[in-house]
C-alpha cells in the first residue's frame, strides 16, 4: 500500500499579507481550506503543518492537523521550500515511525484546491512508475512581451486569438508532489514531470490583497442547479428564463440539468454557452442531487411533492417557477407571474411585479405611435404548438393587403412548420402582389420587431409582458388551456384576449384585429394602460429572493 504525507508549509513572517496563512478568508483561517481538502482525501497517511509560529501551530492543531515546528534558519525570508519539505518529512518519519512513498506539498495560499486534485496526482503516479514529480499548473496562454537589450519585444511571432496560441503552463503553487527517492536528491522537481492542470477558476495562489478579495469571492460561491423543461408541447420559455436568471447569478457555480425529453431546452441552453447535463427520463432527481446544490431552481411547470421533498431532505433550498403542482406547497419559493395560485400562501409570488423582463426590453426606447397601423407583428413563441402563425397570417392577409400593412412574422427556434409557412407566404403574395410579409427565424432581437410594431397578435405567455413593456396594443390567442388562465393577459385594457385557440373562431380573430386597425383612439387607450404598468423591477425582485434563499442553505 502506498504511503503518502501532505506537508502544509506555513511561515509566520509573510510580508505581502502579514500572517496570511491564518488570515480569515470567507469566514475561516486561510490554512483551513487546504487542510480540509487534504483531510477529505482518504489516500494521505499523514497530514502535517510545518511552521515556526506558535499561533499558526495552535490553530492548525485545533483544525485537525499535526504540527512540526521547523528550525528558525528555515523560516527566514530567503529560505526556499525544498529544504523545508526535506526537514519536515525527515522529522515526520522519525516522530511517527513511518516511511512515506509520496510527498505532497500543499500551499495554504491555494484555498481552492480540492480533494480531486490530489486524487488525480495519485493516479498519475500509479500509471507511471518512472514518474518523479507532479505539479499543478494552469494554462495561462496570452500575448506577452519580454525585455531584450532594454527594449520590450513580443514573445509571439504572430498576433492570433488567445485560444490559438500554444499552451503556456504557469505553476499554481497549489500542489507539488514527488516520490520520496526524488526528495532525497534535495529537490522536489525531478527529470520526469507530469502537469496537473487546474481550471483557471481554482488556480489561485494568494500573494496580494487583490488575490485575497477575488479568492474569497470564489469561496463564497454557492452551487445552483437549474432543472429545466423544454420540448415542442411546452415551448422554450422556460429555458429562456433559466438562462436569463443564470446571467444574473453568474457569481455562483451554476449547473443545468434537463431530462432527455427536453432536448429542445438543452440545445437552447447550450447555444447560450452553458454546460447542460442530459439526465435519463425519470432520472432528474438523481442527476440534480449528484451536484450537491445549495439551491435548485425548477422551471418544470408542475412538480410533484415527492420530488421537492427529496430535494429539501437533502438540504437544498428550492425555488419553482410557474408551478401549480403539489410540489409547490413544499418549495421555499414559487414565482407565478403568469398564473393565479389558490390560497395565496406567503412563499408564492403571484402577479406582474414578479415577471422577469429580459435586458433587451429594459434598455430600449418606446417609439412614438404612428397615426395608422403600418406594421403588424405576428409571433407565437419559440415553438407555436398550434401553428397559429400560419392560421393568423392566412386570415389577416386580405386586411393587410387592402390597408397596406406589413405582416412581420417572427418564429422561434422550435418552430416546426417552416415549410408550410413558406408555402403560404408564396401563395398569398401570388394572390395579392401588393401584400408585404416578412418572416424572421429565431432572433435575439425580437424587441426590435416589437418596437417597430403598431399592433401585435401573440399567444398568452411571457410575450404579453414583453409587448406591454413597450406599450404595443396586443391581441392574444392562447395556445393552451393553461395560458387561458394568465391573469395579466386579461387584466386591464392593454390587451384584447380572445381565449383558447380551440374555441376562438376565424371571424372573431379578423374582427378583433380589424377593430384595432380602424380605431386609433382604442389603440391609444391600450398604450396608455400599458404605460401605467411598471415591469422593469421584476427581475431584480426575483433575483433578490433567490439570493436570500442561499443565505441559510445547509449544504457544505
Amino acid at each position: 500500500m502506498t504511503t503518502a504525507i501532505a506537508i502544509i508549509p506555513a511561515r509566520g513572517g509573510s510580508k505581502g499579507i502579514p500572517r496570511k496563512s491564518i488570515r480569515p478568508v470567507a469566514g475561516r483561517p486561510m490554512i483551513a481550506w487546504a487542510m480540509e481538502a487534504c483531510q477529505r482525501c482518504a489516500r494521505f497517511t499523514r497530514i502535517v503543518v510545518s511552521t515556526d509560529d506558535p499561533e499558526i501551530a495552535l490553530l492548525s492543531e485545533r483544525l485537525g492537523a499535526q504540527v512540526l515546528m521547523r528550525p528558525m534558519e528555515l523560516a527566514t525570508d530567503t529560505a526556499t521550500l525544498d529544504p523545508v519539505v526535506v526537514q519536515a518529512v525527515s522529522a515526520a518519519e522519525a516522530k511517527f515511525e513511518e516511511r512515506y512513498d509520496l510527498v505532497f506539498t500543499v500551499q495554504p495560499t491555494s484555498p481552492l484546491v480540492e480533494p480531486g486534485d490530489f486524487e488525480r496526482a495519485f493516479e498519475m503516479f500509479g500509471a507511471d512508475p518512472a514518474l518523479e514529480t507532479v505539479l499543478s499548473v494552469v494554462d495561462d496562454r496570452h500575448l506577452s512581451w519580454t525585455m531584450r537589450g532594454g527594449r520590450p519585444v513580443p514573445t509571439y511571432t504572430k498576433r492570433v486569438n488567445r485560444q490559438e496560441l500554444a499552451p503556456n503552463f504557469r505553476e499554481t503553487g497549489a500542489v507539488i508532489a514527488c516520490r520520496r527517492a526524488q526528495l532525497e536528491r534535495g529537490t522536489r522537481i525531478g527529470e520526469r514531470v507530469a502537469l496537473l492542470e487546474m481550471p483557471p477558476m481554482r488556480a489561485f495562489d494568494i500573494d496580494s490583497v487583490a488575490d485575497l478579495a477575488v479568492c474569497e469571492a470564489m469561496l463564497l460561491r454557492k452551487r445552483i442547479v437549474f432543472a429545466v423543461i423544454g420540448y415542442p408541447e411546452v415551448g422554450l420559455g422556460h429555458a429562456s428564463r433559466a438562462t436569463m436568471l443564470a446571467h444574473e447569478l453568474v457569481r455562483h457555480d451554476l449547473r443545468f440539468v434537463c431530462e432527455s425529453r427536453s432536448g429542445l431546452a438543452a440545445e437552447y441552453i447550450g447555444r447560450q454557452n452553458w454546460n447542460v447535463e442530459i439526465a435519463p427520463q425519470g432520472g432528474l432527481l438523481r442527476a440534480v442531487l449528484a451536484h450537491r446544490p445549495h439551491l435548485v431552481i425548477n422551471d418544470l411547470l408542475d412538480t410533484d411533492a415527492g420530488y421537492v421533498m427529496a430535494l429539501k431532505d437533502a438540504g437544498c433550498r428550492v425555488a419553482n417557477f410557474e408551478d401549480l403542482g403539489d410540489g409547490a406547497m413544499h418549495a421555499d419559493l414559487v414565482v407565478n407571474a403568469l398564473y393565479p395560485y389558490g390560497g395565496d400562501p406567503a412563499h408564492v409570488l403571484v402577479g406582474p411585479r414578479w415577471f422577469c423582463l429580459r435586458d433587451e426590453f429594459l434598455y430600449t426606447g418606446r417609439s412614438a405611435p404612428r397615426q395608422r397601423v403600418e406594421r403588424l407583428l405576428v409571433t407565437f413563441g419559440g415553438v407555436d404548438e398550434g401553428n397559429l402563425t400560419v392560421r393568423v397570417i392566412r386570415l389577416l392577409a386580405p386586411l393587410a393587403a387592402a390597408r397596406g400593412i406589413l405582416l412581420d412574422a417572427v418564429v422561434g427556434a422550435g418552430y416546426a412548420h417552416g415549410d408550410a409557412l413558406a408555402h403560404l407566404v408564396s401563395e398569398l403574395q401570388e394572390a395579392w402582389p401588393a401584400l408585404r410579409i416578412e418572416v424572421t427565424g429565431a432572433t435575439g432581437r425580437i424587441s426590435d420587431h416589437m418596437c417597430d410594431a403598431d399592433l401585435a397578435v401573440t399567444s398568452g405567455g411571457r410575450t404579453v409582458f414583453e409587448l406591454a413593456s413597450l406599450a404595443v396594443p396586443t391581441v392574444v390567442i392562447c395556445q393552451n388551456q393553461r395560458e387561458a388562465t394568465h391573469t395579466f393577459a386579461v387584466a386591464g385594457y392593454h390587451v384584447v384576449n380572445l381565449g383558447w385557440r380551440g374555441t376562438v373562431g376565424d371571424a372573431e380573430i379578423v374582427a378583433a384585429v380589424t377593430r384595432l386597425v380602424d380605431d386609433g383612439a382604442l389603440r391609444e387607450r391600450m398604450r396608455q394602460a400599458a404605460f401605467g404598468i411598471d415591469l422593469t423591477l421584476g427581475k431584480r425582485r426575483v433575483v433578490g429572493r433567490l439570493l436570500g434563499l442561499l443565505e441559510d442553505s445547509r449544504i457544505d
